[in-house]
């Protein structure tokens, strides 16, 4: 008689094989796109300005920071791509399950309990983008002796990342950046990771309060992200954006006159579509249109370095860089 297991697997174990479905087998990237060296040497390397910070060069950096962030006594190797595309497909199926996870517990911890930190991250052809359109502002930013960038909703530090490569590429050594993340954890992890690079510093806190903005450092901004975002035609007031705009602007108003921002300016519509308002530094992110406020109209478009974009087609321009399977299975950021 069977007495229900299988090779040492119990019924429970057995029940939970059949929800397993294994990842794409591709690499993640394509091979000869993935930039060789460790994170440390990576981040250095698009640091010079001499350097173009290509496409292929971001998604290699995305790749080798979210592993590091996974792994972050790794943060000097490098790491090879079947490593990588490896941990991407255990993050895909941490639900579900893949042979890869058997046996992996603290690793399928970690990654849905830092899943939608995460999930931001690995949605590369968004990421990228975003990546872009912040190095693209250089020429934006005020000259000062000091460079002071702020991140909030910060989830795994990437765009703080980004803020570093910027300052560093024009010119600044050491610039003061810092982040603020509502989740604990995920803030102590982006925290430790960045300290670790020498790029800044991430605080656990709630953005949409102004008592978080009297422990970041006083000084003219010249660089802020805030991605909080909901996705297109959900109504804006579904994540904190319009809040922690509200909050910083009453709180840092006076020092935000020449910042750059990322996104540049938001676009929000009413549920018929013919009413639109425009979100953007000049009027604090915020604004009343046909009798309520922002935060009632629903997400449309966002302006990136300049240009509109619909919310759901940031990041098209560089799908190709993820091969054909990864492209559903890593593309949810919004």
């Amino acid at each position: 008689m069977w007495d229900g297991t299988e090779q040492g697997i119990g019924l429970a174990g057995l029940a939970l094989r059949l929800l397993q479905r294994e990842p794409p087998r591709e690499p993640v990237l394509a091979p000869g796109a993935y930039l060789p060296g460790s994170l440390v040497r990576c981040v250095a390397a698009l640091a010079r300005s001499e350097r173009t910070p290509d496409p292929a060069a971001l998604a290699s950096l995305c790749l080798k920071y979210a592993y590091a962030y996974v792994y972050p006594d790794r943060v000097g190797e490098d790491v090879p791509l079947a490593e990588i595309t490896r941990l991407c497909g255990c993050f895909v199926r941490r639900r579900g399950g893949c042979l890869a996870l058997e046996g992996q517990d603290a690793l399928r911890r970690l990654l849905l309990h830092h899943g939608f930190a995460l999930q931001m991250l690995l949605d590369l052809p968004k990421t990228v983008h975003l990546l872009t359109a912040l190095l693209d502002c250089a020429s934006l930013v005020r000259p000062e002796p000091t460079f002071l960038g702020f991140d909030f909703g910060a989830g795994t530090g990437i765009l703080l990342l980004g803020q570093y490569l910027l300052a560093r590429r024009l010119g600044h050594a050491a610039p003061c950046l810092h982040g603020v993340e509502h989740l604990p954890h995920v803030a102590a992890r982006a925290d430790a990771l960045l300290t670790c690079l020498g790029v800044g510093r991430v605080l656990a806190g709630d953005a949409t309060t102004s008592a978080i903005y009297n422990n970041l450092p006083q000084g003219a901004v010249s660089c802020l992200s805030n991605e909080t975002l909901p996705s297109r035609g959900r109504r804006l007031y579904k994540e904190p954006f319009a809040r922690i705009n509200a909050a910083l602007f009453g709180a840092m108003g006076a020092r935000l006159g020449g910042t750059v921002f990322l996104p540049g300016a938001v676009w929000v519509v009413d549920g018929g579509g013919r009413s639109w308002l425009r979100l953007a530094p000049e009027n604090a992110f915020a604004g009343d249109g046909a009798g309520k406020p922002a935060r009632l109209y629903r997400m449309a478009d966002v302006e990136l370095a300049g240009r509109r974009f619909p919310a759901d087609k940031v990041g098209e321009a560089y799908a190709d860089l993820l091969a054909p399977p990864w492209r559903a299975a890593l593309g949810r950021r919004w």
